[in-house]
């Protein structure tokens, strides 16, 4: 459902932010990857993985299963929920030069997305797609750490350079109640319904999915 996406989300902005208009040509074309490198072909590379930091939760109150008899819509019920989770880009590289150089781009295109019209892409992408509504968390960008280890995943004994980096975020997501399928969040309407009673006796607000 969700975790997919996010994931999907990741690699989609990076590769909008390094395409060939990036402003260091060495790093036009980065690869990133949701799966580590096994081919000295593909490094550097930016490994990314996801992780829920908080449990995932119903956004809204309550909900109602309505139909618009007026129009004739069709109105389906749904329930939004949000997540917290945190993205972990990877660095990995063949020198510790060449892993501190992607390092600063990377970091460079989280941080200075809203203010650089070529960097923006990266944070363009997430705004505009149709299915998670992702709020990320430029303002602070956390390091986890750096290795050095010898021997590759292709048999030689040359050093791997990793160093990660991790950025927090929110979302919410709509899954279509009989599909699980997320719902595209253009073709949802909002309808504030008070006519909906709690169990304790509350009043509460629903809302509507129109197609």
């Amino acid at each position: 459902m969700y975790l997919s996406r996010v994931k999907a989300l990741a690699i989609e902005a990076m590769h909008a932010a390094f395409d060939d208009q990036y402003p260091v040509p060495e790093f036009r074309g980065l690869h990133c990857s949701l799966e580590y490198p096994v081919k000295a072909v593909q490094l550097p590379e930016v490994w990314v993985r996801y992780s829920d930091t908080s449990p995932l939760r119903q956004s809204g109150v309550a909900h109602v299963e309505n139909t618009d008899q007026a129009s004739g819509a069709k109105v389906t019920p749904y329930t939004r929920w949000r997540f917290e989770g945190s993205w972990e880009f990877v660095i990995v590289a063949l020198t510790s030069l060449e892993r501190d150089r992607v390092y600063d781009e990377l970091v460079a295109t989280i941080a200075w997305s809203g203010f650089d019209s070529v960097r923006g892409r990266f944070r363009q992408c997430l705004e505009t797609n149709d299915l998670i509504d992702l709020t990320l968390r430029t303002d602070e960008i956390e390091s986890t750490g750096e290795s050095a280890e010898p021997g590759t995943p292709w048999g030689t004994d040359e050093v791997v350079y990793e160093r990660t980096l991790n950025v927090d975020m929110i979302g919410d997501f709509v899954p279509d109640p009989e599909t699980g399928v997320i719902v595209p969040l253009s073709k949802i309407q909002v309808v504030a319904n008070a006519d909906l009673s709690l169990d304790n006796g509350a009043r509460g607000e629903g809302f509507d999915v129109w197609h």
